[in-house]
């Protein structure tokens, strides 16, 4: 799967990210999320938009907790972003979804199920 495949438009983001917020008080008491499964070839593809900052010292990504609503999936919608000159770290988010500028990716996979059952952490 390419990087590509698994970027979601601004209006899914701002769907899953208000379904999060709509349950989180009560989404983990009746879900299980330990963590997330991030294929490092997808991570590469947001910091290759944000012109692969590998040693900028002032480069981040913001990672959001979303729902998907449509399967009650969890999700860790990531996004490149941008410290402006008053420190403030500013998403790179496309303006539209047909905007192509930058994007929004949703590419990991919620533990459990995809989880390492020897895992300490688990």
């Amino acid at each position: 799967m390419s990087s590509t495949d698994k970027k979601i438009t601004l209006s899914e983001a701002q769907s899953w990210t208000q379904q999060w917020r709509n349950d989180e008080s009560t989404y983990n008491a009746h879900n299980e999320c330990n963590a997330f499964l991030i294929p490092v070839q997808d991570l590469n593809g947001v910091l290759k938009e944000m012109g692969n900052p590998a040693d900028d010292s002032d480069a981040c990504i913001r990672a959001y907790l979303g729902v998907d609503p449509s399967d009650n999936t969890e999700k860790l919608i990531i996004v490149g972003t941008e410290k402006d000159r008053s420190g403030v770290y500013r998403d790179l988010l496309p303006t539209s979804d047909t905007d192509t500028t930058y994007s929004i990716w949703d590419f990991t996979s919620p533990c459990p199920p995809i989880c390492d059952p020897t895992s300490a952490l688990n």
